[in-house]
């Protein structure tokens, strides 16, 4: 996770998912899970933030088709960070409008321990490119580390294979110069931000270029 920000909302949203979210919830203060579903107005500004990101989900800091044409990849959704049923009235705020991947999102559900990206300090979250897990920062708070922790034990970012192998494939693709950094940047920027944290090129670069020697496969 980097820190990130949202863009100033559409001119279509106001109208398009605001007004029609406040008139909904003034006949409707307390609405049930199928309510909110066939109300989900945010939808209309969906690929809005998807643009503005780029297509990278904002909590795994990782490019995500939309839609998904291959299953083994989430597609993006809209989260809302202060979830419905804690806060109603933000249901339809686009300061509370998260882009990220659905399987994130499942996994977030109602908690309320994962860290706002749109609040976070940069350097919090850092890469082990060894082990390829997220860690919290040393040298932060023990407080702030506790809560790093929290957020990536709640999203299984270390926990679910197909991220931890997707963080190592494209590390593995660009020490083998199949993929430019400037991509890195653009689609993983969280591991392009330690790349150059932690001095990949001349610091890690040389092993991972002799373990895939070794074994090439690693690269796909």
């Amino acid at each position: 996770m980097i820190p990130v920000s949202l863009p100033e909302p559409p001119e279509h949203y106001r109208f398009e998912v605001r007004a029609r979210g406040r008139i909904f919830l003034a006949g409707t203060p307390h609405p049930t899970s199928e309510e909110w579903n066939s109300h989900n107005y945010w939808r209309e500004i969906h690929m809005d933030l998807y643009q503005w990101h780029q297509g990278v989900c904002v909590y795994c800091a990782s490019w995500t088709p939309r839609p998904s044409r291959q299953r083994a990849f989430d597609h993006t959704t809209i989260d809302h960070f202060v979830p419905k049923s804690t806060n109603a009235q933000l249901a339809y705020e686009w300061s509370n409008f998260r882009l990220v991947r659905s399987k994130l999102n499942q996994r977030k559900d109602i908690f309320e321990d994962v860290i706002d990206p749109c609040a976070l300090q940069s350097g919090w979250f850092r890469l082990n490119f060894t082990t390829f897990m997220i860690e919290p920062d040393v040298n932060i708070s023990a407080e702030a580390q506790v809560r790093i922790t929290a957020t990536i034990d709640r999203l299984q970012l270390n926990d679910d294979p197909a991220y931890v192998n997707e963080r190592a494939r494209v590390v593995f693709q660009y020490a083998a110069g199949k993929i430019a950094f400037g991509d890195v940047q653009r689609l993983y920027p969280f591991i392009a931000s330690e790349m150059v944290a932690k001095n990949f090129d001349t610091a890690i670069r040389p092993t991972v270029i002799a373990a895939l020697a070794r074994r090439p496969s690693l690269v796909n």
